[in-house]
C-alpha cells in the first residue's frame, strides 16, 4: 500500500500539513508529472534535471562507443562519445569531434530529435516555475484572542511583503475540525468565522483581521483544550490581484490551538511620517503581549463540537 505525504503550501509559516499522510490512494508520478515538476522544490527539480540529462547522454554515448571508428578525431572512445552526445544534444557542435559513418549519424539524428523535445519541455517547465503567481503575504506566527471595547475578538495579523500593492483582497477565516457522528464515522466540519471586515480594496502594508467572539460565534465557550480534543484548526484564506502583474494571487495559513495566544494582543508597530512618506517598523510584527483588559469567557461544560451536521 502506497503512502503519500501531503506537501505543505509554499506560503504557510508552519508545517502542520506535514502531519497528514494519505494511505490507500494510488499516486503515479508519470500520470501527473507536469504538476509534480511544478510543485517540487527547486533543489529536487535541479537534481532530477541533471540526472535525466546525464542518463540520456550516457545512453547515447553507449551507442556511439560500441562501434569502432564511429567518431572522427577520437582519442578516447568512451569520453569522446559522451562529449559528442552532449554537443549533439545541446546543438553546440564544436566540430573537433563528429559522427563518422551511417550508424553514428543515424544515432545523432535520433538524439537531435529527442533533444528538441527534451529542451522544449525543460524550457517550458522552468518558465512555468518562474511565471507561477506567488503572493508574498506574511502571516504572524500566532493568532491572538484579545478584547476590543469589552468584547472578545480573534485577531490575525497579515502583511504585504512586496513593494507593490494587492488589489481587491478578500479574507476568509474558517474553523476546521474532525469529529465523529452518531454512527461513529469520522467527519470534517468547516464553520465560517465572520470578520468585521473581510474585503480590502487596496492592501499596501498591513492588515489585521478581526472576528468577534459572541453568542453566534463558533468559538464561543470554546477552550484551547476543547479545540485540541476535536483536532480543530483555524484556516485563513486570502485572495487578491497583484498590481504589477495583474495576476490573481492566492495563499493560506493554518493555526493550530498551540498557535493561538489566549488573552493576548499584538504589540503596536512604530509608524512615523516624514516628508509625505510613512515609515512602518515591522520589527514587532510577530510580538504579542498579555491583554490585561481581556475578560475571559467562562468555558461551557461541553467543549466538544456539535455533531448534528451531516457528513
Amino acid at each position: 500500500m502506497k503512502h503519500k505525504k501531503i506537501r505543505p503550501h509554499l506560503l504557510t509559516n508552519n508545517t502542520i500539513d506535514e502531519k497528514i499522510t494519505v494511505v490507500g490512494l494510488s499516486y503515479k508520478f508519470l500520470h501527473d508529472c507536469y504538476h509534480a515538476a511544478l510543485t517540487i522544490s527547486w533543489r529536487r527539480f535541479i537534481v532530477f534535471y541533471i540526472l535525466i540529462f546525464l542518463f540520456t547522454n550516457i545512453v547515447f554515448a553507449f551507442f556511439y562507443a560500441i562501434f569502432p571508428h564511429a567518431i572522427n578525431n577520437s582519442t578516447n572512445r568512451v569520453l569522446d562519445a559522451f562529449f559528442l552526445s552532449i554537443q549533439t544534444m545541446s546543438t553546440v557542435g564544436y566540430g573537433s569531434i563528429s559522427p563518422n559513418g551511417n550508424f553514428s549519424n543515424f544515432i545523432s539524428s535520433v538524439e537531435i530529435t529527442f533533444s528538441m523535445i527534451l529542451n522544449a519541455v525543460s524550457t517550458g517547465l522552468i518558465f512555468a516555475r518562474f511565471a507561477k503567481p506567488i503572493s508574498k503575504i506574511i502571516f504572524a506566527e500566532h493568532a491572538v484572542i484579545s478584547s476590543h471595547n469589552g468584547v472578545s475578538s480573534l485577531d490575525i495579523r497579515v502583511a504585504n511583503g512586496r513593494k507593490t500593492v494587492m488589489l481587491n483582497v478578500s479574507v476568509e477565516v474558517s474553523l476546521c475540525s474532525f469529529h465523529k457522528d452518531e454512527q461513529g464515522r469520522v467527519c470534517t466540519r468547516v464553520e465560517n468565522l465572520p470578520l468585521t471586515q473581510d474585503r480590502i480594496p487596496v492592501l499596501k502594508v498591513l492588515f489585521e483581521a478581526n472576528h468577534i467572539i459572541n453568542e453566534t460565534s463558533p468559538l464561543y465557550h470554546k477552550t484551547k483544550e476543547g479545540l485540541k480534543k476535536t483536532n480543530t484548526v483555524i484556516s485563513v484564506n486570502i485572495t487578491g490581484i497583484d498590481e504589477a502583474t495583474g495576476q490573481s494571487m492566492y495563499c493560506y495559513n493554518i493555526y493550530d490551538p498551540e498557535q493561538v495566544a489566549m488573552y493576548s494582543s499584538f504589540k503596536e508597530l512604530d509608524c512615523n511620517q516624514n516628508d509625505n512618506r510613512i515609515f512602518v517598523n515591522m520589527t514587532n510584527f510577530n510580538e504579542i503581549q498579555p491583554d490585561r483588559s481581556h475578560q475571559p469567557i467562562e468555558p461551557s461544560v461541553n467543549t466538544t463540537i456539535d455533531t448534528s451536521t451531516n457528513k
